[in-house]
């Protein structure tokens, strides 16, 4: 591998990083209870990487695991 294809694939991975930004919006629609899949695709990642990154920052795994609640509960 040539270093000018590492240094594009290093740049890709980077890329993908969550800026302040999107943590912020993140935080907003997670304390609001929307629900992940909603998240993804708002910020325009996979669920996987929603949950993901609500462990690396610190989210309450309650938020993603709420179920909706019946009227009669």
């Amino acid at each position: 591998m040539s270093d000018t294809q590492e240094l594009d694939e290093m740049t890709a991975i980077r890329s993908n990083r969550w800026t302040p930004a999107e943590d912020d919006a993140f935080r907003k629609m997670a304390e609001a209870n929307i629900r992940p899949e909603l998240i993804a695709k708002a910020l325009n990642r996979s669920v996987h990487a929603v949950k993901a990154r609500a462990y690396a920052i610190g989210l309450p795994l309650k938020w993603f695991k709420l179920k909706a609640k019946g009227k009669n509960g």
